[in-house]
């Protein structure tokens, strides 16, 4: 299977992927996971995983709404970026993932710069979930043509929500209830299923999967997600509103220069007074030594 690929510039929290040391380090509003159920992405190491579950006892009466925590990957910028949002749970957490994302961003996600390049108009007509494949069916608004960058995109935040879920390591699409011989404006081919390693095109160099949009701190940070930079390493700032530098680390990732790898650390912090912090990740440049591949994301400092 080709692997769908993007030049990029510059060298999963998920509801569904084992709660480890998160809990300890990002507190999110309600149920939430974190990690990864990806595959493993260099052999040095296998990214961990989420496993929660939210689903009402058959026995249950209760008329309260069942609340679940997942993670939706949306756009920041040109590449992927993601939230942590609680959500009602309606069906199975993977129909409740895939509405939320087709939806796009709340006005705080995209307040936190998160936008969507799925087409307005996108509707779910089927999820089915079968030895690992997840086989969505859009309606025509789905299909779309767009820029390359853009399809890509779409296709990438549907199979990477998807793949959060340990059930899901491939993705399958149809339009109206057929594979698509042609997809938009044919940039991208959906005539095989897609695992995420498929649409590592749509990835920054720093894809930060924990903390995410929609999570706050509390005493430590826990910092994950997947990374291609130089020498696998970069470097990671909190710095409060005040401008408290609080964390100023280097992180080094499993692999890189070429090759992706997953990152897992966690850094222990004094809470300054401020009621939000800066998360900030970078990389180096190797001609100036200035900033590349920056990511920032605002999050609260819980009391």
């Amino acid at each position: 299977m080709d692997v769908l690929e993007r030049t990029t510039t510059g060298s999963s929290w998920s509801g569904y992927r084992v709660v480890t040391a998160m809990t300890l380090a990002v507190i999110a509003v309600g149920t939430v996971g974190c990690g990864t159920s990806h595959p493993t992405v260099s052999p040095t190491t296998e990214p961990p995983n989420i496993s929660t579950s939210t689903t009402p006892s058959p026995s249950t009466t209760s008329t309260t709404p069942v609340t679940t925590g997942v993670s939706l990957y949306f756009l920041r910028g040109n590449y992927l970026g993601v939230a942590h949002r609680n959500t009602s749970l309606t069906g199975t957490i993977g129909a409740t993932a895939l509405s939320a994302l087709v939806g796009g961003p709340d006005i705080a996600e995209s307040g936190a710069g998160l936008s969507s390049a799925i087409p307005v108009g996108t509707k779910v007509l089927g999820l089915r979930i079968s030895s690992g494949t997840a086989t969505v069916d859009f309606n025509g608004a789905f299909s779309a043509p767009g820029t390359p960058g853009a399809e890509l995109d779409r296709v990438a935040q549907v199979v990477y929500t998807l793949t959060q879920f340990p059930s899901v390591t491939h993705v399958a699409f149809e339009i109206s209830g057929s594979t698509p011989a042609t997809f938009a404006s044919g940039a991208v081919s959906l005539s095989q299923p897609l695992g995420w390693n498929d649409v590592f095109g749509a990835l920054p160099a720093i894809l930060v999967e924990t903390p995410a949009v929609g999570d706050s701190l509390h005493g430590t940070l826990h910092l994950s997600g997947l990374a291609n930079v130089f020498e696998a390493q970069f470097n990671v700032q909190l710095i409060s509103a005040d401008g408290k530098v609080l964390i100023d680390q280097p992180v080094h990732a499993t692999a890189g220069s070429g090759t992706w790898g997953t990152f897992d650390v966690t850094f222990p912090f004094t809470a300054a007074a401020a009621p939000t912090s800066t998360l900030r990740i970078y990389d180096t440049s190797m001609k100036d030594g200035s900033p590349i591949d920056e990511v920032d994301i605002h999050l609260p400092v819980a009391p």
